[in-house]
């Protein structure tokens, strides 16, 4: 596939000409402006959060999973989203089950873990770094404060996960909850619970059996949702208690089909676990209540519009198509990010060691490049203005870092065709970025 590498001329026009002070004025004067100095600090914060005010779902990126900045980015904007603009909750690109404890932390549960080092602790999943670094802590940290400072009857901020990794955690987490229940539900839980504990958490042990003997576990879990969705509260439980008995259950329902989807060619596996992330982020919304918002966190590839993308060709879909489906474009901000060069923390291999790597410079033709190109210093772009529009019409490479990363192959591997304003609404371009800052082991 061909891409235009046509240079981003408004931007160069733009830093000639243009003092980047007093952007918030010019801003308000001048809608069409595309381009505006990236500061790391309270303003560009707030000008970003104004940007997005009011959407049902505020989508936030990453372009690798162990960049520093992204993640304080990002909490900088949690933080300023829940605490003057009235978000409700985080959810992450991580497990149901782990993040459960942080979110007991948060709010604190009585039988919350003590602090909040020992509730991101819970991220014991390879790659545990993702959620259980600094980054991250500084926010749970704020969020805890957040909450007790708020009055006894007062909706907290919550904190949760929308991925399917931990399925096994979900597993034991309903076998525990399945004395509470009763009748046909009890039954349908332990039933399902039994098929899933008989390969001991072990994903390719099951995917094995299901090729050998053609059968699998997924019918009598869709039973057991099935049935969870139709019983009653129990006693012992609050109303969000059950609510996540609830959500490990979906969980168990979307990692048995994105695990058997690994058995076929074609987008199923992907596209099932794409589901998972907009199915919780929409049933956060709907436990919190009509005129709730929750923020999310994923990587780029899922939280870019995938129409937008090489990928969307081959028929994958992600949380920021599926958003903009169900609650409407107007009601869905999909903020990218992207960096030229620095540092990251990723493996080498699925399960590997986790190692501080190089970012080669970007490859030539490359929308980091091309920014590059123009100007060295944090910029964020509005992808609404009108001239952000006309100037990105055509597909460009842009680069993508997965967990597992070859710094020798990047330009080979790590590059999706993006029409980068149909895929965010924003995005922030950081020149040079450090590597991601685990909380030691």
């Amino acid at each position: 596939m061909r891409y235009s590498t046509k240079p981003l001329l408004f931007l160069l026009l733009l830093i000639i000409s243009t003092s980047f002070s007093a952007q918030a004025a010019e801003r308000n004067a001048d809608t069409d402006r595309p381009a505006y100095m990236f500061d790391f600090g309270d303003e560009s914060i707030a000008e970003l959060a104004s940007l997005a005010d009011g959407r049902k779902a505020v989508l936030l990126g990453e372009a690798s999973h162990g960049t520093s900045e992204y993640y304080s980015i990002r909490a900088e904007l949690s933080r300023e989203l829940i605490e003057n603009h009235g978000y409700n909750f985080v959810v992450v690109e991580g497990d149901w089950d782990a993040a459960w404890m942080v979110n007991k932390f948060v709010k604190n549960k009585p039988d919350a873990p003590e602090t909040a080092r020992e509730a991101l602790a819970n991220f014991t999943r390879w790659p545990g770094w993702m959620w259980n670094n600094e980054e991250v802590l500084e926010l749970v940290e704020w969020m805890r404060e957040w909450n007790d400072a708020l009055p006894d009857d007062a909706p907290k901020a919550g904190f949760y996960g929308m991925d399917v990794y931990g399925w096994q955690g979900s597993v034991e987490r309903l076998r525990g909850y399945s004395d509470l229940l009763s009748g046909d539900t009890r039954s349908a839980v332990r039933v399902a619970t039994h098929c899933m504990r008989r390969f001991g958490g072990d994903q390719r042990a099951y995917l094995q059996n299901v090729q050998r003997t053609g059968q699998h576990c997924g019918s009598d879990i869709e039973e057991m949702v099935e049935l969870l969705e139709q019983a009653s509260k129990p006693d012992e439980l609050s109303d969000e208690q059950w609510f996540g008995v609830s959500q490990h259950a979906r969980v168990v329902r979307q990692a048995d089909r994105h695990l058997r989807g690994m058995l076929q060619q074609g987008p199923d596996s992907w596209n099932e676990r794409a589901s998972n992330f907009n199915n919780t982020l929409s049933a956060l919304l709907g436990f919190y209540g009509d005129d709730s918002r929750g923020v999310a966190w994923a990587h780029n590839t899922h939280i870019g519009d995938a129409r937008a993308m090489d990928m969307g060709d081959v028929g994958m879909h992600n949380i920021g198509q599926l958003a903009r489906q169900e609650f409407g474009r107007d009601q869905v901000f999909a903020l990218g990010f992207g960096t030229y060069s620095g540092e990251v923390k990723a493996g080498a291999e699925w399960e590997g060691r986790r190692q501080r790597m190089s970012i080669p410079d970007a490859q030539s033709g490359s929308f980091e490049a091309q920014m590059y190109a123009i100007t060295q210093e944090p910029v964020w772009l509005d992808f609404s203005a009108e001239q952000a529009a006309a100037d990105f019409r055509q597909r460009i490479p842009h680069r993508a870092i997965g967990v597992v990363y070859s710094p020798a192959n990047d330009a080979r591997q790590n590059y999706v065709g993006t029409q980068m304003t149909e895929r965010y609404d924003a995005f922030i371009f950081l020149p040079y970025t450090n590597a991601l800052n685990p909380i030691e082991d």
